[in-house]
């Protein structure tokens, strides 16, 4: 496909920056600039800039630089003189206007800045003595000029053949460079390195006089990250491959007959990239020597397309490490276990046991002890610990959920269901599981995870094929699971299964000068996290910390630091900023208005809680009959459960000892 580029373009270019020289004294340098029209029914137009005249650009016939592109809307944009520096402004076009490949807003534009509105390209160029074409002064961007779309498959490709000798060293030689530069890329740690390896492959397959390596900047803006041979003084045929993503082949002779049309002295290729372009490779040859040809321009897009690959492993490698390394010094901030008192130094012993072993562990404890920090403890001494640490809250997710997101399911396994999902067990394979609030899990997914335990494979909802992994399971709960297995709604032989190892964790109000070595800990991390707040604790609010019972454990210390972080002015912390509820100010509990027969039933099932649901004592212990237990209890869910489901496994039998008025 051709793309016209007059060659008048460039030679009123040039005319015009040495008629204008003089002119160019007057002011600065950089204020005496041109907008030259690169293509269109007007290319090679030239339009000055003055500083005191704002330049429109548009659609409309009425604007100072009419655009005859379907694109362009009536008033695109706009190009004005201020603080020193041209400056470009979109005026709320419907399809945007580039800069050097990028959508911009507002830009200050520097010359060799490439404009486009549509389909239409806008050089921004000095009107000084310094400013040269970017090619030779009689050289041009014929109808000729071909452009070459820069891919994965046309890089595959296989050079073109000029005749059969010439080709097979060609291919033998070119094969040879390409093969010692693929070996290169894979040694070198950084960009500059890379743009040095390019640029030799280039000089030695296609005997350029000048080569350079051109890359986007994080502004949007081409810069020159290598170069070889004469210096080449602006960057417009690197601009044109970014813009247009093509391979580009240009004729610098004025006039010069060729003999094909894919012959030059100058060659662009773009740097591809997984999306967009990264930048482009120039190479030039000097008049006198014979123009680059097809084979020329295929071998220089293998090199920009091996560039183009490895600058992208390049910047994914740093970025993974980044990440890696910004990650672990979150984790290593956010979980460590802190704690010198006797009750939390026997929790860290046992952590160093268990830790190495491969066993199942069993966290117990209050909400908000930490529980989640000690399985990630006990995950980084395990073999497991350069696995996936997978943590699942089985309290978030309903009976037909947890399991999905345990154990997976297929595309179609039920509604909703529309692609393949890999349950928790699957990605933490050759890891850890941590299961938060086990004793909230249905009979159901309790008999699947027992499974799973004892080693056997499981498979997906709506799947057949079989799944065994290899994983370390973590469970913690709030709730006394022992009580859970009296009432029939645990699993026992899956309790003594995760329990064969428990670490019960002490709650804050038992581990005495551990809340405020917490508390000062929070404190210098929200410091660091927000740049301000308190520095350190007073005496009062110390002290408040000590008296302060801490039914949220560590969960409720932190948010209270954190409150005062963000809401403290002074230099310390005082009692008011922690915003704790002070003992002389809580409100006594109101009564509530409730039927005696609601107060029985509460008095009742507050017995059967405290004997563990064993029926038998709680009738000894409100001295009433089996009969009378359950008729106060009508309409409740204990009222549901026969006489023989007792919880204590006591005969039937034991009901004679009981009337209706309590013991005989």
């Amino acid at each position: 496909m051709g793309y016209e580029v007059g060659a008048r373009g460039w030679r009123a270019a040039e005319r015009e920056g040495r008629g204008l020289s003089e002119r160019a004294e007057e002011g600065r340098a950089s204020d005496a600039c041109s907008l030259i029209m690169l293509n269109g029914p007007s290319a090679g137009t030239t339009r000055h800039l003055t500083r005191d005249a704002a330049v429109t650009i548009g659609r409309h016939p009425s604007r100072e630089i009419p655009l005859d592109d379907d694109r362009a809307s009536r008033l695109h944009a706009r190009i004005s003189y201020r603080a020193d520096r041209w400056h470009l402004e979109d005026c709320g076009s419907r399809n945007g206007t580039y800069v050097n490949s990028q959508l911009v807003q507002q830009v200050v534009l520097e010359p060799g800045d490439l404009i486009r509105v549509g389909d239409r390209l806008i050089l921004f160029a000095p009107r000084s003595e310094e400013w040269k074409a970017p090619f030779d002064g009689s050289s041009k961007l014929r109808a000729t000029t071909i452009y070459q779309r820069v891919n994965a498959s046309g890089v595959s490709k296989a050079l073109v053949e000029q005749n059969v000798g010439d080709a097979m060293s060609r291919v033998v030689r070119d094969s040879a460079v390409l093969c010692r530069l693929a070996h290169s890329l894979q040694s070198h740690n950084d960009v500059a390195s890379l743009a040095r390896a390019g640029l030799d492959a280039l000089r030695e397959g296609l005997d350029a006089d000048a080569v350079a390596v051109w890359l986007v900047g994080t502004d949007g803006r081409l810069r020159c990250e290598g170069r070889e041979g004469a210096p080449l003084t602006e960057h417009v045929l690197a601009s044109l491959a970014v813009e247009k993503r093509k391979a580009i082949c240009v004729d610098e002779k004025a006039g010069a007959d060729k003999k094909t049309s894919t012959a030059g002295t100058a060659i662009g290729i773009p740097i591809p990239a997984r999306q967009g372009c990264r930048g482009a490779i120039e190479c030039h040859r000097d008049l006198e020597k014979a123009p680059f040809e097809r084979g020329d321009l295929d071998f220089a897009a293998v090199v920009a397309h091996q560039m183009g690959a490895a600058l992208e492993n390049l910047e994914h490698r740093e970025r993974l490490e980044q990440a890696n390394v910004e990650l672990r010094r979150r984790l290593d901030d956010q979980n460590q276990l802190v704690g010198s008192s006797p009750p939390m130094q026997r929790v860290l012993d046992q952590i160093s046991r268990v830790g190495p072993a491969s066993s199942n562990v069993l966290v117990l404890g209050e909400s908000g002890t930490g529980k989640e920090l000690i399985a990630r403890a006990i995950h980084e001494l395990s073999r497991y610990g350069a696995g996936p640490f997978i943590a699942v809250n089985c309290a978030a997710f309903s009976e037909s959920l947890l399991e999905s997101e345990l154990f997976g399911h297929e595309a179609g396994a039920f509604t909703g269901a529309d692609r393949r999902h890999v349950g928790q067990f699957e990605r933490a394979h050759r890891g850890t599981l941590f299961l938060d609030e086990v004793g909230e899990m249905s009979l159901a997914c309790q008999a699947k995870l027992l499974r799973v335990l004892e080693g056997h494979s499981f498979q997906r909802l709506g799947g057949e094929d079989s799944i065994r992994v290899d994983v370390r399971l973590i469970a913690a709960t709030h709730r006394d699971l022992e009580q859970l297995v009296r009432q029939k709604r645990f699993r026992e032989d899956l309790y003594y299964r995760l329990r064969v190892i428990d670490i019960r964790v002490p709650p804050l109000r038992d581990r005495g000068e551990d809340v405020i070595e917490l508390a000062t800990l929070y404190l210098e991390r929200f410091r660091r996290t927000t740049g301000r707040g308190p520095r350190r604790l007073s005496m009062e609010a110390s002290q408040a910390l000590r008296d302060y019972p801490w039914p949220g454990n560590v969960r409720e210390l932190k948010n209270a630091v954190e409150r005062a972080v963000v809401l403290g002015s002074g230099l310390e912390i005082s009692p008011a900023d922690l915003g704790l509820p002070h003992p002389g100010n809580t409100p006594p509990p109101q009564a509530q208005l409730i039927s005696l027969q609601e107060l029985e039933r509460r008095h009742i099932r507050y017995v059967l809680d405290a004997v563990h649901g064993n029926k038998t004592q709680a009738c000894r212990i409100l001295g009433i009959g089996r009969g009378t237990l359950y008729n106060k209890l009508s309409g409740s869910a204990d009222a549901t459960e026969p006489l023989e489901a007792d919880a204590d496994g006591g005969a039937a039998d034991d009901r004679r000892a009981f009337d209706g008025r309590g013991p005989v």
